[in-house]
């Protein structure tokens, strides 16, 4: 198609517009006027369009591919499901544009100002927002996979679910901006200004964040794992729940930092600061430590600071954070049937009801003779409670509850006796109040009703300092060839049973030195 003539070049598009023609391809329309208007499906592919007004025009499903737009007035436009693939917009004014939908795929905006503009579920793929002015922008499930967004500002903007997966983000501003449930697999975002920003729940798998500024984020239960944060300021972030295995953390400042119920595994924080660091709950082990530095950790619950774990040298550091994490290991002479797991499941899902302390389901490990139920707890206080819970089912549990309340009670005599277990007896006797007000008479009948259940048990508590302890082993176990009516361990033979002793049960919960 020809260009329209000039000096009438808006006036005869308005005016083939009205007549019903939608194709203006290639047309040269510098400098044009054409604010206000409504011009919803126009076809302007490859048109030149520089320094143009379109402020306040509908645009709305438009084809603008491969448009020029350069330095343009494109002030709350509505481009709603527009095509601006790979349409040049530098320096173009989109404030408070609406985008919504549109393709921009391959797109230029270098130096755009997009103040308010709203780009949710915009496809923004290999897009270039260099320098551009994005405060306030609204690109809620937008798909910037590996778009550039460096040296940009995207202060205060919402990025909730947004996908920035391999995205070029270095020195962006993203202070105060909301990226709950991101994707930033991949992202490269050195020196980025992170202050404040909500990163809850996103997936930063492999992100570089070196020498980021990340003071104040909201890290909650986000993935870290093989992210780079070296030289980060992570200054009374909030990472509680977050995964951080084989993260970079050289030389990264985490002091009063909240890693409460986080999994920090096979990282590296050589040289960090993580002095006031909140870690109760946490899971760390095989963390490299070489000069660290730290004076002091909160294990509070509620990081009041009103339990706090001092250290000497570098070493104790390094022996705290390399704790394996406190379990009860069930081991079942037998192997679980598919209708033992059904039973199984549905028992444990009726105790969680009662009591939150078996909340989480098992690992299970099956061979060709036993079965292993192993559960994961947060510290050594609530080891006891575990091993009470997860063997109700079984016709042992009557003796792993019997040696319990013996232990409790002997332990009690005792005028040393560590914080851990006096903590360890609270749980377990409200564990035990709590079940006696329930009616969970049906769970010893599992016994009768599948084999698995009547099956010889062996239950083992590890703490977080690796150090095992043998609560109960049914003198039956591993014994084969038992008469068909040969019964296991019964309730006239609990007294005779081993038990640990009481000074080892001691041990098992002191601190370490």
């Amino acid at each position: 198609m020809k260009p329209l003539p000039s000096p009438d070049t808006a006036a005869t598009l308005l005016e083939k517009y009205a007549q019903g023609e939608r194709d203006f391809s290639n047309l040269q329309l510098n400098e044009c006027v054409l604010s206000g208007q409504k011009l919803p499906h126009i076809i302007l592919r490859g048109a030149d369009l520089n320094v143009a007004n379109l402020s306040n025009t509908n645009l709305s499903q438009g084809d603008l591919q491969q448009a020029v737009l350069n330095v343009s007035r494109l002030s709350g436009t509505n481009l709603s499901q527009a095509n601006l693939q790979e349409t040049q917009l530098n320096v173009a004014n989109l404030i408070q544009a609406i985008l919504v939908g549109a393709d921009l795929t391959g797109a230029s905006l270098i130096r755009a100002e997009l103040l308010r503009a709203d780009l949710s579920n915009a496809n923004l793929t290999r897009a270039n927002f260099e320098e551009a002015d994005l405060r306030e922008v609204r690109l809620r499930w937008a798909n910037l996979t590996e778009a550039n967004l460096s040296r940009s500002n995207l202060r205060k903007s919402s990025l909730i679910g947004a996908n920035l997966s391999n995205t070029q983000a270095n020195s962006v501003n993203l202070e105060g901006a909301d990226l709950n449930n991101a994707i930033l697999i991949g992202v490269e975002c050195r020196h980025g200004n992170l202050r404040t920003v909500n990163l809850s729940g996103a997936n930063l798998r492999g992100a570089n964040l070196r020498w980021a500024n990340l003071t104040g984020a909201n890290l909650k239960d986000a993935d870290l794992t093989d992210a780079k944060l070296s030289g980060a300021d992570l200054t009374g972030a909030q990472l509680e729940g977050a995964v951080l295995e084989n993260t970079i953390l050289v030389h990264a400042d985490l002091s009063r930092t909240n890693l409460r119920h986080a999994r920090c595994i096979g990282s590296d924080l050589s040289g960090a600061t993580i002095t006031g660091i909140q870690m109760q709950g946490a899971i760390a082990y095989d963390i490299q430590t070489t000069d660290i530095i730290c004076e002091w950790i909160d294990l509070s619950p509620l990081g009041d600071q009103s339990q706090r774990r001092y250290f000497n040298t570098g070493q104790d550091v390094h022996t705290f954070l390399n704790q394996q994490p406190a379990k009860v290991t069930v081991t079942i002479d037998g192997v679980m049937t598919l209708e033992a797991h059904a039973a199984l499941a549905t028992c444990f899902a009726q105790v969680a009801a009662v009591s939150p302390v078996l909340s989480r389901p098992p690992n299970i490990e099956l061979t060709n003779r036993h079965t292993h139920l192993s559960f994961i707890a947060e510290d050594e206080i609530g080891l006891s409670a575990i091993a009470y819970l997860a063997t109700l089912p079984f016709r042992d549990g009557s003796a792993v509850q019997e040696i319990l309340a013996i232990l409790s009670h002997q332990g009690l005599a005792q005028s040393y006796r560590p914080f851990a277990l006096d903590e360890a007896d609270r749980e377990l006797h409200r564990v035990q109040n709590m079940l006696q007000q329930q009616d969970l008479s049906r769970l010893p009948q599992l016994a009768a009703t599948h084999p698995f259940f009547a099956s010889p048990l062996q239950i083992k508590l590890v703490n977080a300092r690796g150090r095992p302890l043998e609560l109960y082993a049914n003198p039956q176990f591993g014994v084969r060839k038992l008469s068909e009516h040969h019964e296991a361990t019964t309730d006239t033979n609990i007294g005779k049973l081993d038990q640990p002793s009481l000074e080892s049960y001691l041990a098992f919960f002191r601190p370490a030195k």
